[in-house]
């Protein structure tokens, strides 16, 4: 006989248990199986479970089970559980009381079960089958199967009672609904189909499915306090332990008080505590057991005296009381629990890609002594995105991801950050290895869109970390350098090596550069400087430049924090700064310098912004200044060119009667081919051919064709990198109308014109 290793159990009985397992699921719902058997196996368990007691010599329920798990039945399986609760009522109650009061009961119970039943399936319909605890279906399920089901058991009862249909079973025979009898009556079956419903539905569940058993512990484990810890279940456990022997033992014990219906009072603060930490599903377990106990064993705690029935129907009131506070706030914790267990779900989540983000790659990093991150990046999805849309940068992430999926262990997850790039946690061990087949595999993935094959480059770093991780975002910058350089290297980057040190110290003086500029907007750390630009005759304007205060108050040129702040966004902001406070100096130094003229640099970001001839009017309106002493230079560039925003901004502020100057020309995108349409005031020769021009032929050349070109559209023409006297004479014999550079005056503080 062959025996199974990892089961231990011998071929032929796993077989015989599968055999088994299928029938049991082919055939467990049928009229015949389970809806047959459960009621003839449970009816006495909720028979024993129930408390009765006597009130004038009648016997009542105290804490009633039997309609709770008749109604259980009745809501799982429908018209299938009829015979099986005719039956097993008819079977207990024929021997006792005779023929025609068991076909009363059997009416009864299943004429109390149904109506409530199909009311509360009528208002949910199939969602009404989920287990409870559920907040959506918590007041159907207690005006239904509570309120509705104990009301119509009660009053059936009654009438039976007052038909006198209960044949010789005198205990029973009591008439007038109007009495403490009553009250304890109605009271025991609502607290006994409060708690006992969805304790029989847990019950029959387990049997009908056993893994349900499991799911139910998973849900108590979810619902449970993170911070609960074992001294506080201890205690917890312990002070409703000692308070329920104190109530239940036999009197004569150093705490008489404890023994009466008082101590009741104190078990709700000890059970609301438990509901605030354990949740609906273990409380419910915890209070149930407790009913039972105290329902059961009520005679010890209740002194039979004259005032027995008044104690009796306290303590029902307190059991329904609590039970119904004791449910609610159960639910709305577990709720309330469950919402945030979401919420941080969610947070963790790129909504737009459905992919864990960085707040979930930073919570893992935290979970794992070292981990290794690899970073691919894809700068050209921006240029697709531009012609595909955002719905293509999206998918094709997410096929990226899925595609790479078989080269990852199970718990090791791709993580989506900003931009155009994907972030792979990975274990340490084998990662080289692990790292160089990602990529290979990174490298052979095609998005398809359209019938087009495209397959974007993809650079790849990567870099161990240890727990705790206190600079992951700065670290994600360093890997994009890296990754960038893998870009042109095709083949992945290793931030441990020497050649990598070179690109993270980049990264961090990027950082600081960053912080010191937008330091300098906030506290106006930057510096004005004015270099004059003078025509043959000696009229004269001036061109504002830009220096920002280090941290030691060290100037800093432009060459180096411009291109940062255009890369994070800032330069729109700088060039506001500049106008800004130009025509501040302009306005209180118009009487003592009437009519200055300044050129001030504007870029690409401020071209294209569709608000910033308007700002630039504001400017001018609220500092008093004629357009006309305002000469905006562009630079000429792709971007200005390509962009008919830019070209709308330039027309309406050369309407509104600046003058518009074109920059570094000859430089520039197709500057000859640009010269045709453009409609600029101003042209200003790049320096770099103006420096060689007495000595180079060819710069010679260059510059008069250009000012060929100019004459003809009426353009003023300006030569920079003007340091000789032989360039100017040169340079205005050629038909140049201004000059500019060392030969006319160099850059100084704007301050300095006045006292000029």
């Amino acid at each position: 006989m062959q025996i199974i290793p990892e089961t231990g159990i011998s071929e032929k009985k796993l077989t015989l248990m599968m055999k088994f397992t299928a029938l049991y699921d082919k055939y467990k719902d049928q009229w015949w199986a389970l809806p047959l058997i459960l009621p003839f196996m449970l009816y006495p368990v909720s028979q024993y479970l129930s408390a009765y007691g006597y009130v004038d010599g009648f016997e009542i329920p105290f804490y009633y089970l039997n309609m709770a798990l008749m109604t259980v039945l009745t809501m799982i399986y429908g018209f299938k559980s009829i015979p099986g609760i005719v039956l097993c009522v008819f079977y207990r109650v024929c021997p006792d009381r005779g023929f025609e009061p068991a076909i009363m009961a059997v009416l009864h119970y299943f004429t109390s079960a149904a109506i409530s039943c199909a009311g509360y399936y009528y208002f949910t319909g199939k969602r009404g089958r989920t287990g409870f605890g559920r907040y959506s279906l918590t007041w159907q399920r207690i005006f239904w199967l509570v309120f509705v089901n104990a009301t119509l058991f009660l009053n059936y009862f009654q009438a039976v009672l007052y038909l006198g249909m209960y044949g010789s079973y005198q205990t029973m025979m009591y008439s007038n609904p109007f009495t403490t009898r009553t009250l304890i009556n109605y009271q025991g079956m609502l607290v006994g189909n409060l708690t006992g419903v969805p304790l029989f539905y847990l019950v029959i569940r387990s049997i009908r499915t056993p893994s349900y058993v499991i799911k139910y512990l998973k849900k108590i484990r979810t619902q449970i306090a993170k911070d609960l810890r074992a001294v506080e279940v201890f205690c917890l456990f312990g002070s409703l332990i000692a308070l329920t022997l104190l109530m239940i033992l036999p009197g004569h014990h150093p705490f008489p008080l404890m023994n009466s219906v008082y101590t009741l009072t104190l078990l709700l603060p000890i059970m609301i505590w438990g509901t605030l930490r354990l949740g609906h599903g273990a409380i419910s377990l915890v209070w149930w057991a407790l009913l039972i106990v105290l329902s059961n064993n009520y005679h010890h705690y209740i002194p039979e005296n004259a005032d027995y029935k008044l104690h009796l129907a306290i303590t029902s009131s307190c059991f329904s009381a609590f039970s119904i506070t004791i449910t609610l706030m159960a639910i709305n914790i577990s709720r309330q629990r469950a919402l945030n267990v979401k919420t941080e779900r969610l947070m963790s989540i790129d909504p737009v890609v459905h992919l864990p983000n960085l707040l979930a790659l930073h919570s893992d990093l935290n979970k794992n002594t070292i981990s290794v991150l690899c970073q691919l990046y894809m700068p050209d999805l921006e240029l697709l995105g531009r012609h595909y849309g955002l719905l293509m940068q999206v998918q094709y992430k997410q096929q990226l991801a899925q595609f790479l999926k078989p080269v990852l262990k199970d718990d090791e997850l791709i993580y989506i950050s900003s931009g155009h790039d994907l972030i792979v946690r990975m274990s340490p061990l084998n990662a080289e290895k692990q790292i160089s087949e990602l990529y290979s595999k990174a490298q052979k993935f095609r998005f398809i869109r359209d019938g087009v094959k495209l397959y974007p480059q993809i650079g790849c770093s990567y870099c161990i970390i240890n727990y705790p991780v206190g600079h992951l975002y700065l670290l994600i910058g360093e890997l994009r350098a890296l990754a960038e350089i893998s870009l042109a290297t095709n083949m992945p980057i290793d931030m441990r090596k020497q050649s990598s040190r070179k690109v993270q110290n980049q990264v961090k003086t990027k950082v600081d550069m960053m912080n010191q500029l937008q330091q300098a907007l906030e506290l106006d750390r930057f510096v004005l400087m004015v270099q004059p630009i003078e025509s043959e005759d000696g009229d004269r304007y001036h061109e504002v430049l830009i220096r920002m205060l280090g941290n030691n108050d060290e100037l800093i040129f432009p060459d180096t924090f411009l291109p940062l702040a255009h890369e994070f966004g800032m330069s729109s902001s700088i060039d506001l700064w500049v106008l800004n406070n130009t025509m501040k100096y302009m306005d209180e130094t118009r009487h003592t310098q009437p009519n200055q003229r300044f050129a001030i640099n504007l870029t690409p970001a401020s071209i294209c912004r569709a608000d910033m001839a308007a700002l630039i009017e504001n400017l001018l309106i609220r500092h008093g200044i004629s357009p006309e002493q305002i000469v905006l230079e562009v630079t000429e560039t792709h971007e200005l060119t390509n962009n008919t925003q830019a070209e709308k901004t330039l027309d309406t502020l050369q309407r509104l009667g600046c003058k518009i100057a074109i920059d570094d020309f000859g430089t520039g995108y197709a500057s000859y081919a640009r010269l045709k349409t453009m409609r600029a005031d101003i042209l200003k020769i790049d320096g770099s051919f103006i420096h060689n021009i007495i000595t180079s032929e060819m710069d010679y050349k260059i510059v008069e064709s250009i000012c060929e070109l100019a004459r003809m559209k009426n353009m003023t023409l300006v030569a920079e990198f003007v340091e000789t006297e032989e360039i100017r004479n040169a340079l205005f014999r050629m038909g140049i109308d201004y000059a500019q550079g060392y030969l006319i005056g160099k850059p100084a503080p704007i301050e300095t014109l006045q006292v000029a």
